[in-house]
């Protein structure tokens, strides 16, 4: 299959057959031939929008990977609006020089409402190539949400496209479509022609697991912190996996262990992707990290990589083209500074942690992943999250939250006593929580990541 010529994602359509089923809801299926007949239905009902530039807003998952092929069908270029930027959206109209904004929901369109620019010099579009397709947000965990723009050849460039294999896979949806890891399963099973199953929002982690288990979800991608939550939950081992995918925060080796134990048979990988730099590697070895042949023999990975003062770097061929809003740090060479800091233990690079996040104690650095996989090492501990927490001596110590197995009966100072005992023989000194609490869960943001305090 020659990606470069297939230029909208009705072309990937239109070469599954047109029975095989697309979307699994709650309530309905839809298959690649019924999108198909919705794209065309789409294109006569809002002319309006041929060739134009809009961003897409939906108030519910469902909505948007409906209705996607649809505007990308009669769009000239799509911004994937998230509903966590409505500080920086009116930035980023002006930047992309939106015309449209389709507001999703229900299955429907509620609205397409048209945007009026004002003469403001800085409002020109850095979108001139007319194959940029999407347009995506960061998440802005390191600073300010910057807007990428992405040709859909890069954003499919290293998906799977074997349609008569396809069949065999049933992807669940873990992420929101509007986010970088969530558009890449998406496309992944358009592309291969395969099943997405999407659950009904707000549902507890039992049902989402009972409601993929139905469906027959064979291939899930997401967080290390979603899959802790996942393992936690009942009946979580009788969802037929044969594909597991990590990604968007650090796979540790205790992670990349329990899923290995639950499910022997999956194949297990980790990859490592940023809305900046696309996808960059995968790892298939069930170890975290990636091997130190990375860095040194790059002629089997589609990036180039390195490392200065303990930064990871990264060259893509398929990440972003250009950025609207915001700016990446890039050297001479073109390598992007990823903001992540890296070890090296033996022929292994080991991810230490985000260069922003660190936790300053009396002026020593610390690294709350680190901490984070330490505890959650311990035998009674499911997952940890370590943030600041402001001291007027230090400027900060560190805090923790823990949620514990199931039947682990730990409490009050016997937790502490246990975790700092725990953490003694392992960590530095400032390193080691000097606050604890116990917790029933871990929140997380849109993306699935633990949300930071930021102090």
């Amino acid at each position: 299959m020659n990606k470069e010529k297939l230029n909208s994602l009705v072309d990937y359509i239109k070469l599954v057959p047109s029975e095989r089923s697309f979307l699994v809801l709650a309530d309905r299926k839809y298959t690649f031939g019924d999108m198909f007949v919705m794209c065309e239905a789409f294109k006569k009902s809002h002319q309006q929008l041929l060739g134009k530039k809009c961003a897409v807003l939906s108030h519910d998952r469902e909505s948007l990977a409906l209705f996607l092929p649809l505007i990308d069908s009669i769009c000239q270029c799509i911004f994937l609006q998230p509903s966590d930027i409505a500080s920086s959206k009116n930035e980023f109209y002006k930047a992309a020089d939106i015309e449209y904004i389709i507001e999703l929901g229900q299955r429907k369109v509620i609205a397409v409402t048209e945007v009026l620019h004002t003469d403001d010099a800085n409002s020109h579009s850095s979108v001139t190539s007319p194959d940029i397709g999407f347009l995506l947000a960061t998440s802005g965990t390191s600073g300010i949400p910057k807007l990428a723009s992405y040709k859909l050849s890069s954003l499919v460039a290293t998906a799977k496209s074997d349609i008569d294999r396809g069949k065999d896979f049933i992807w669940g949806l873990s992420y929101d479509v509007n986010r970088f890891a969530g558009l890449q399963v998406y496309l992944q099973a358009i592309v291969s022609g395969s099943t997405l199953v999407i659950a009904p929002e707000a549902n507890s982690m039992e049902r989402l697991v009972k409601f993929f288990a139905t469906n027959l979800v064979n291939c899930l991608s997401a967080t290390p912190s979603f899959w802790r939550k996942l393992l936690m939950a009942p009946g979580h081992e009788t969802l037929p996996l044969k594909r597991i995918t990590l990604g968007g925060e650090i796979s540790t080796e205790s992670i990349l262990s329990a899923l290995s134990t639950k499910y022997p048979k999956a194949k297990i990988i980790h990859v490592y992707a940023s809305t900046e730099a696309g996808v960059g590697f995968v790892v298939s070895d069930r170890k975290e990290g990636f091997p130190l042949e990375f860095i040194e023999k790059t002629e089997h990975l589609s990036c180039k990589l390195k490392i200065n003062d303990n930064l990871l770097w990264i060259k893509s061929s398929h990440g972003s083209s250009d950025f609207l809003k915001g700016r990446v740090e890039t050297d001479s060479e073109g390598y992007v500074n990823t903001g992540d800091l890296v070890r090296l233990e033996g022929n292994r690079v080991l991810f230490i942690g985000r260069e922003s996040g660190s936790i300053n104690v009396g002026g020593n650095k610390v690294m709350p992943e680190r901490v984070e996989s330490v505890l959650e090492e311990h035998a009674l501990v499911s997952m940890a999250r370590v943030f600041a927490k402001k001291n007027p001596v230090l400027g900060a110590l560190v805090s923790a939250e823990v949620v514990l197995l199931p039947g682990a009966n730990l409490t009050g100072k016997d937790l502490k006593l246990e975790l700092t005992k725990f953490c003694r023989d392992r960590l530095e000194s400032f390193e080691i929580p000097a606050f604890w609490k116990q917790v029933e869960k871990i929140k997380t943001n849109a993306t699935g990541k633990k949300i930071r305090n930021k102090i």
